[in-house]
């Protein structure tokens, strides 16, 4: 496998087919790569195997017919989409975790929004903060893409408080621009 060389590893953790080929089901494309995927699973050269840029029906049919079923989803998550709540619901219901990424850089009209900054505000955090923490209280691993140290520093530092169920409504209910 070339990536193990590439990388200079023996074994990869986790490996990731990075979007399937269309946007509803799985081509012949995907369901080849997603068994080659598991071929090098069984070798023990990779660990969990994952999906991500995907839509609820494609994970249904993974989970139908995969033989090594995917451990994470990884997508983005924007308020404009709910918050991807029916994917994170599947992936809650199904024990697979669900990565959130732009969680930030993807929402960034809708997290400017006072209610969101009165909540920032009555935690002493930021913005940011509150987001990470929200995304934790509903079962997702918030991801950041920073490469600024003081930003993972601040973006680790979110597990001395937690969210109101009010404050977490009024996340969920927020509308961001379409």
């Amino acid at each position: 496998m070339s990536s193990l060389e590439h990388l200079g590893v023996t074994r990869i953790d986790s490996y990731i087919l990075h979007g399937p080929s269309q946007l509803s089901g799985l081509s012949e494309a995907d369901w080849e790569t997603w068994r080659a995927m598991e071929d090098v699973a069984d070798e023990g050269l990779v660990g969990l195997l994952g999906i991500s840029n995907v839509a609820v029906d494609q994970v249904k049919a993974l989970l139908c017919g995969a033989r090594i079923r995917p451990r994470f989803v990884q997508n983005r998550c924007f308020v404009r989409a709910s918050w991807d709540r029916d994917m994170y619901t599947l992936c809650q219901k199904e024990n697979i975790v669900y990565q959130a990424f732009a969680l930030l850089s993807g929402n960034r009209r809708a997290l400017v929004k006072p209610c969101v900054t009165d909540i920032a505000h009555h935690h002493n955090k930021t913005v940011p903060q509150v987001i990470y923490r929200f995304a934790l209280e509903l079962g997702i691993v918030p991801l950041t893409g920073t490469t600024d140290v003081s930003h993972m520093r601040e973006a680790l530092d979110i597990f001395d408080f937690t969210l109101t169920h009010s404050e977490i409504e009024t996340l969920l209910t927020l509308r961001g621009p379409h």
